[in-house]
């Protein structure tokens, strides 16, 4: 196992952590990401929107594994009537890491422009993935948000997971 690019919905999020940028660069996101969140008071915690979220998972998972080509099981992906419940289906350890899941573990996904405190992970790439620059994957981010017609599509983030 390694590191790879993965493909999440940031469900909490914050800026970078590091010592030179502790906020958040728009230039790193789609159009209509900050659309589907609400941020608190400081600006420093951007939580997604529950109900954007729950009216939406299941036709966004059916939409982007349909656009890249690939088999996902809906009918085994249950709906979730609030954010808890949601939490609850797509918990990791319940899944044993098998996307769809959520995770807290925010040390393991990296990406531009912010930090995601907890995401759900939905999509898996190569685990043998380098990578010099992120700036590729902003641009599929950006590709995705106007191919797709679901309103999840602007809120995709990819990155390093590993």
């Amino acid at each position: 196992m390694g590191t790879g690019i993965a493909a999440v919905i940031p469900l909490v999020m914050g800026p970078p952590i590091n010592r030179w940028n502790r906020e958040i660069d728009n230039n790193y996101f789609s159009p209509t990401f900050f659309e589907c969140y609400d941020v608190n008071e400081d600006g420093s915690v951007y939580t997604i929107r529950h109900e954007m979220l729950l009216h939406n998972y299941q036709s966004f998972l059916t939409e982007f594994y349909d656009c890249i080509g690939d088999d996902c099981d809906i009918d085994s992906i249950l709906q979730a009537n609030n954010y808890d419940e949601f939490c609850s289906i797509f918990d990791r350890d319940e899944r044993c890491a098998r996307v769809p899941f959520v995770d807290f573990q925010y040390h393991t996904f990296s990406m531009l422009g912010g930090h995601c405190k907890e995401y759900w992970k939905f999509y898996s790439g190569s685990y043998k993935a380098m990578l010099e620059e992120y700036s590729t994957l902003t641009h599929f981010e950006q590709v995705l948000a106007k191919a797709m017609k679901n309103p999840l599509a602007g809120t995709v983030k990819f990155g390093i997971y590993g």
